[in-house]
């Protein structure tokens, strides 16, 4: 098998996790999902959105508070769901938690990039989100790894009270 198809020239990007990387990849996965992190009740956010992914069952419950400026300057999850969408939440809350509107805007971009996108690098910005990486190789999970994104992305459109966010469409 060539790296090139017949009437393109250009190198292919192919995802191919070195051992170690690999590892760590599922270390980290499982620890946030069996650890999470900002998980609880978070009694004076401005906006809670219930998420779904009616794929496999994940749902969540986020709810987020905003600073003076409307940056994110609380954030916390609940909810039930597989390793992959507990774990996104976990290092997504970590990641965003006191982010200006436009960082968690472009964390939001980058991070669906590096779940979808046929890239070799990830941006650097990303942290320990990096190890999510090896979703992509799954494209039914990206669904689970995205969730919790839809919804902090939903609860800066909605600014306060409640919403509800969905993987599949109406």
């Amino acid at each position: 098998m060539f790296p090139f198809a017949q009437h393109d020239r250009r190198p292919r990007a192919f995802l191919f996790m070195i051992p170690e990387i690999e590892e760590l990849y599922q270390e980290v996965i499982l620890d946030h999902s069996r650890r999470p992190r900002n998980f609880g009740e978070l009694p004076d956010a401005a906006v809670v959105v219930h998420g779904d992914n009616p794929a496999c069952g994940d749902e969540i419950h986020l709810a987020v508070k905003f600073d003076a400026n409307g940056g994110l300057e609380d954030i916390k999850f609940s909810g039930r769901g597989c390793a992959i969408s507990q774990a996104s939440a976990s290092l997504m809350t970590m990641k965003l938690k006191g982010k200006s509107r436009a960082e968690v805007m472009e964390m939001l971009r980058a991070f669906h990039d590096l779940v979808t996108a046929d890239t070799s690098e990830a941006p650097k910005t990303l942290g320990d989100l990096r190890v999510m990486q090896g979703v992509r190789k799954f494209p039914q999970r990206v669904k689970c790894a995205m969730l919790a994104w839809r919804a902090v992305q939903q609860a800066f459109e909605q600014g306060s009270g409640e919403a509800t966010v969905s993987t599949e469409p109406a």
